[in-house]
């Protein structure tokens, strides 16, 4: 077993929250990502819907269909370039944003998995995981722009999150096109 394997059974076994290992149509709330170790850009979300805990995988859902679209439009891969995890790793009850302590308790995961994966750069989707990965706050004022994480050693693109609300509105959609196409700058 692999530490990334360790990590993620340590994971779906907490219970650090009331929202830990709270049972979903026999599937547990618990999701931890999707398991690319070898990929060198990390996106963090902010946590599971119900789709991920249905799937067991992250960014599967609405949101996570708009982003594999707009991935390939832009960068011309798929998600499976990517690793991708959520800063909170349960889904909160009505998909509610996660409380601080939620956060704090699934900081360690985060942070253990950065230190294995060790990204070149980190996406961030949404203020709660640009907040988490940089300490910053103001997606809306940042999102294109590449920060730095002194947390975890690389470069940050925060970007406005994919999901209907955000990606229905036309002006946003084409900051999200726009703003991706800054990572395939990066990256060269």
């Amino acid at each position: 077993m692999t530490e990334l394997e360790r990590l993620k059974a340590e994971c779906l076994a907490c219970r650090r929250c009331a929202i830990g290992g709270v049972s979903m149509d026999g599937n547990p709330c618990n999701v931890f990502s999707n398991m690319n170790a070898g990929a060198k850009i990390v996106v963090v979300g902010q946590n599971p819907g119900k789709n991920e805990v249905l799937q067991g995988e992250p960014f599967v859902g609405v949101s996570g269909e708009f982003f594999n679209q707009a991935i390939g439009d832009v960068l011309g891969v798929g998600r499976e370039r990517f690793y991708i995890c959520n800063t909170v790793r349960c889904f909160t009850p009505g998909n509610r944003r996660p409380y601080r302590l939620e956060v704090d308790n699934c900081r360690d995961f985060l942070d253990r998995e950065m230190a294995l994966v060790q990204p070149e750069v980190i996406v961030t989707l949404g203020g709660p995981a640009l907040k988490q990965i940089t300490g910053m706050g103001g997606v809306s004022k940042h999102h294109g722009e590449l920060q730095v994480s002194l947390r975890y050693k690389c470069r940050v693109l925060p970007l406005l999150h994919p999901s209907p609300l955000n990606m229905n509105t036309l002006s946003k959609r084409e900051d999200f096109y726009r703003d991706l196409a800054v990572l395939r700058e990066f990256l060269g």
